[in-house]
């Protein structure tokens, strides 16, 4: 798999950046797409365009040999998922939900069944020390929830088709299918990775408590879709339910926490400033994030949590953007894809810049406490530069390269 392959994931980021954007600016300038077809475009992007393909390159690269690469012909997976991706790309554009858009949807997840299969097949083959270390159980697991996420949109289409869209059972098959996705498939995937970068650097972490992490958060992530359904009607059917994830979700956090040196940020010191940022910002975001989740049950919280657009919008891009694409873009510099350039550096600034003043954007506005759409629509435009100048440090790169 090649490394400048990372930069299509990084276009697709970009694009994903520039949607949300023009979204932000429709009440300046005309929009000349649908704006409901843009936001099914913006969401698919993000999760098949930008972290699909990310994660290909990064799992295969990190766990598998040229042999096996070969052998499960991943480079025909990543560039036929590149070809449907775009498919998705347009078609949800240009008409939403509708026949093109389910038949580019559909060989995705076929594309994404010979993956997840394949990789799977491949490190059975590893020595035994490392099949059982915790960062590949916790992607393994994440792999499986991602399967398992599949099933839903089958449920969703039928549902539609049956003239049930917009009902409570509709919108539990939405919320079930994105929490499998966020925090099941990708966060666990981006958890592994995590651990594996401290394996790689040698940095120790207590297995004990990593295990026990793992062994947890694995247990809470399916009773952990009612912590997304409390806000429907028969909430009081899976309330006891809920709380006990909530404190099963919180002891694994505190597993987690355990598991890290205490000196983590001193050992990191080795590595670039941008380097250390992206991970500070994924491990700040998970930590937050893990708050907010376990709090949700709280009936204290239950109105910001379910029914607070702004604030749900910012939970969503605080899971997406600060726990996901963050430690993502630090394996980026970790596999050296990405050079610590002024270029790169100046990008990854205003990315992160960007990212918080949105985030704090809406948590004010979901609070009544400021509301104001031009700092939303200039953060947003912050992160679409900032990913355009790491693309642009790149291509500096390899155009300095060929120069020299």
């Amino acid at each position: 798999m090649k490394k400048e392959w990372s930069k299509i994931s990084l276009i697709f980021l970009f694009i994903v950046a520039l949607i949300g954007t023009f979204l932000r600016s429709a009440n300046y300038i005309p929009i000349f797409l649908e704006y409901a077809n843009l936001v099914h475009a913006h969401s698919h992007i993000a999760f098949q365009g930008w972290i699909y393909t990310i994660m290909i390159l990064l799992l295969t690269n990190i766990y598998l040999d040229k042999e096996q690469i070969k052998a499960g012909n991943y480079s025909l997976q990543y560039k036929l998922t590149i070809v449907v991706t775009i498919g998705i790309l347009i078609s949800f554009a240009l008409q939403g939900y509708g026949l093109y858009s389910i038949i580019f949807s559909t060989l995705f997840q076929f594309l994404n069944y010979w993956f997840i299969y394949r990789f799977i097949k491949d490190t059975r083959r590893l020595k035994s020390a490392h099949k059982n270390l915790v960062s590949l159980r916790l992607i393994k697991v994440g792999l499986i929830f991602g399967i398992l996420s599949t099933l839903m949109p089958y449920g969703i289409g039928i549902l539609a088709a049956k003239g049930l869209g917009g009902t409570e059972i509709y919108q539990s098959f939405v919320y079930t299918f994105l929490h499998l996705q966020y925090n099941g498939w990708f966060l666990f995937v981006v958890l592994g990775l995590f651990y594996k970068f401290l394996e790689n650097n040698s940095i120790p972490y207590n297995q004990k408590y990593a295990t026990w992490f793992y062994r947890l958060f694995t247990f809470a992530v399916l009773p952990a879709i009612s912590l997304s359904l409390i806000g429907m009607s028969f909430s009081s059917y899976i309330k006891i339910i809920a709380y006990v994830t909530a404190v099963t979700l919180g002891a694994a956090f505190l597993f987690f926490i355990k598991s890290l040196p205490r000196n983590l940020f001193t050992l990191l010191q080795t590595k670039s400033k941008l380097f250390q940022l992206f991970l500070t910002v994924f491990l700040a975001s998970f930590a937050l994030k893990m708050i907010l989740q376990c709090s949700s049950v709280l009936p204290l919280f239950e109105s910001f949590a379910f029914y607070n657009k702004p604030i749900i919008l910012a939970y969503l891009h605080l899971s997406l953007i600060g726990s996901i694409s963050f430690l993502f873009l630090a394996w980026l510099f970790e596999m050296q894809w990405l050079s610590n350039t002024k270029l790169a550096t100046t990008g990854g600034v205003l990315f992160v810049l960007g990212f918080v003043s949105t985030e704090l954007s809406l948590i004010f506005s979901g609070l009544a406490w400021y509301n104001n759409n031009v700092i939303l629509l200039v953060g947003s435009a912050a992160m679409t530069i900032g990913i355009l100048l790491l693309l642009a440090s790149k291509v500096n790169k390899k155009f300095q390269a060929i120069k020299d």
